[in-house]
């Protein structure tokens, strides 16, 4: 029987492309595959060998090569920028770690007048690092000088005391005369603030040389508040007491009452209650004191008769004026409101919109009255002076953030 001729496929890939290789023995030139044909062309019988892979374009070996060889261009590229920068010519810096300054930390402040301009002055007690070379570093306090009305930075002193400005005592200030103000600082030390130049002065050997029972040192100084005094303690744990407007210094309690009522005239204002101690329903009234040294007699009269106070203080009182901070209800922590009374009738002249915030102090000025601020958390404890008039009026507020 005539053979048929047919297209011999590979039986693993199906090319036709082959060689033979023997006798009826052929391998594909596709996939290399070995087959071979019975003698009756029934059955096609084959043999497959895994052809040997092809070489990549990529050379075998650690797939973190391509990593390795970036880092090495990295870092050869940096090598040479350093070499060049080495090489350049040297310029001088606009900006070096020292230029750096920290912001000044602020512990203590007093609004008070200047005697010569009349204007309010903010006073602030402050601390600098300032630097000493080598890196060295040391606190140093400054006393900072404002006029309140603009703000104007009037002058910034260095306190190079050794007790209240190494220390940063915050100081207690005192007025017995609008150009006699005094503070004490660190409990030891009287300071007296210069209100015509702006400056604090360490005065306390100097005030007190005059006097040899002092002489050991002062140890303790206390304000008395209920008189126009100093409490006083030399070093020695002896006490005395001193009236600073008529320079004079006594030994007892009894003495100090002596010249408390011969060398001085009262006429004063404060809050309190002229009944008796087991009155019930007691408020709070605001009393007028007059004494008159030449005679010895005391007068005290309730100037506002049924007129009701929610803690009430004063503010600010002289012989004109009379400045109160009254809380607006009886509730915990409402908004206060400033009034301004006469001082002779008692009758409100005005009284400023109520508002929260804590009042430090207030100062008689030319343009009314400068009144020391500062709110709470609620505001981010912003601080500074509000100017109102005579008649009331808000002409200037002076404000700083907590960080000034």
């Amino acid at each position: 029987m005539a053979k048929q001729i047919k297209v011999i496929h590979c039986p693993h890939c199906g090319s036709i492309h082959k060689r033979e290789i023997k006798p009826q023995v052929y391998q594909c030139q596709n996939c290399s595959t070995e087959y071979y044909l019975d003698s009756d062309d029934t059955h096609i019988y084959h043999h497959y060998e895994q052809p040997p892979l092809r070489p990549s374009s990529a050379p075998p070996g650690n797939n973190r090569l391509p990593i390795i060889l970036l880092i090495g261009c990295i870092a050869g590229i940096l090598i040479i920028y350093g070499v060049v920068v080495g090489f350049q010519p040297k310029k001088a810096s606009t900006y070096t770690v020292s230029n750096f300054k920290l912001p000044r930390m602020y512990y203590d402040s007093f609004v008070y007048t200047n005697t010569l301009t009349g204007d309010p002055v903010y006073l602030r007690l402050g601390t600098d690092r300032a630097g000493k070379g080598n890196g060295a570093e040391e606190l140093e306090t400054h006393a900072q000088f404002n006029r309140v009305t603009d703000g104007k930075l009037l002058v910034d002193r260095v306190v190079t005391n050794e007790t209240f400005g190494k220390k940063r005592c915050a100081l207690s200030f005192k007025t017995y005369a609008p150009d006699l103000i005094y503070a004490i600082g660190c409990n030891t030390q009287l300071v007296q603030l210069d209100v015509e130049h702006n400056e604090l002065k360490e005065v306390t050997q100097e005030v007190f040389k005059d006097f040899p029972q002092l002489s050991s040192g002062v140890a303790r100084l206390d304000f008395d508040y209920s008189k126009a005094m100093i409490n006083v303690m030399n070093n020695e744990g002896k006490s005395y007491f001193y009236f600073p407007t008529i320079h004079r210094l006594v030994e007892t309690q009894a003495q100090a009452e002596e010249v408390w009522k011969t060398e001085f005239d009262r006429h004063f204002f404060e809050f309190g209650y002229l009944g008796g101690p087991f009155d019930e329903n007691r408020d709070y009234q605001l009393i007028e004191t007059t004494y008159a040294r030449a005679t010895g007699e005391v007068k005290r009269q309730n100037l506002t008769p049924g007129r009701k106070y929610f803690a009430p203080r004063i503010l600010h009182q002289d012989e004109q004026d009379l400045l109160i901070v009254v809380n607006t209800t009886a509730a915990p922590n409402p908004p206060l409101t400033i009034q301004r009374l006469d001082v002779k009738t008692g009758e409100i002249l005005w009284a400023l919109p109520p508002d929260t915030y804590t009042l430090q102090n207030a100062v008689k000025c030319r343009q009314g009255f400068a009144i020391e601020y500062r709110r709470g958390p609620e505001a981010d404890y912003v601080h500074g002076v509000l100017v109102v008039s005579t008649t009331g009026k808000i002409i200037q507020e002076y404000t700083l953030s907590r960080t000034e």
